[in-house]
């Protein structure tokens, strides 16, 4: 444990997370401690050069905004030396904050960061990129990609993408290769889990930790369209487990994905790949602050 210092503390904030609240965070912030650096990042472009230009003059990066956001700076952060990531909350769905105790609350943050107990977590790396909470193959991409082009933001814009995607969605083949099975089927959806959930307490894995070394595989297989509400219910209660619909497996070693289906989210953030997936664990974890509120 280290003690962290106001003088240690970079905070970052995207303006564009959010309710736009961003001014009332930054004065916030400045009420609870004053020798410290706040910076607002505009780009993913802009954050990178931020990045490169202030991290050597401190320990802790404390990141406000979503998951997208997140993972841009676990990108970055976990391949730094003794550099510790903390997270205010600001996104629509904030999955990977919420895992580690993160919360809104600017006193508690900093009091918790001052204490300077850290953990470390895995990191996936999908076709060499990043990934701290969860990537995904199949529905939820299709969600992922109809969401990113909603005008507003939130949970009630997510419930519009859920709908039309369980109207258009169609099942797809998938062939799965790693050393505990090799498969080929049709299914629903594929996820990559190093946390329990999505977002919005979406409890996708519920048996996950970002902490184990392990990587849990989750597999939807098709099911009829009067079975989605019981599927919601299970997701939104942690109660999803093995059935004739979905499997789970614990993963360490490295997974080569193949299909014609190519819509895929790392962390949220939609994508387009056409070629294989690979996935692994990275030999390097991201150093996080551990909070008052962490389970693991």
């Amino acid at each position: 444990m280290n003690i962290i210092k106001d003088k240690d503390i970079l905070f970052i904030i995207n303006p564009n997370s959010g309710r736009k609240q961003y001014l009332k965070i930054k004065k916030d912030i400045e009420e609870v401690i004053k020798d410290h650096k706040i910076i607002i990042s505009k780009s993913l472009t802009e954050f990178d050069e931020i990045y490169d230009k202030y991290i050597n003059n401190y320990k802790v990066l404390v990141i406000i905004g979503g998951d997208g956001t997140v993972n841009s700076a676990t990108r970055k952060i976990y391949q730094t030396k003794d550099k510790i990531l903390a997270i205010y909350p600001t996104g629509s769905g904030n999955g990977f904050a919420k895992e580690l105790g993160f919360k809104k609350n600017i006193p508690e943050l900093i009091e918790d960061i001052k204490k300077g107990e850290v953990q470390n977590i895995d990191v996936l790396k999908i076709n060499e990129q990043e990934c701290v909470n969860v990537a995904g193959l199949g529905f939820d991409a299709y969600v992922a990609h109809d969401f990113i082009t909603r005008k507003k933001r939130g949970l009630s814009s997510y419930i519009i993408s859920v709908i039309r995607s369980i109207i258009k969605f169609k099942p797809f083949y998938v062939e799965i290769i790693n050393d505990q099975f090799h498969l080929k089927e049709k299914i629903q959806m594929l996820s990559m889990a190093n946390t329990r959930q999505f977002g919005n307490g979406a409890y996708i894995a519920p048996d996950a930790k970002p902490n184990d070394g392990m990587y849990d595989f989750v597999i939807v297989r098709p099911f009829p369209f009067y079975y989605y509400p019981v599927f919601v219910i299970k997701l939104m209660t942690g109660s999803l487990k093995d059935s004739k619909f979905i499997k789970y497996f614990k993963i360490k070693s490295d997974t080569t994905i193949r299909s014609n289906f190519n819509k895929f989210h790392i962390d949220g953030d939609p994508m387009l790949i056409n070629s294989d997936i690979n996935v692994k664990i990275s030999d390097k974890k991201l150093s996080i602050i551990k909070t008052r509120n962490n389970k693991f």
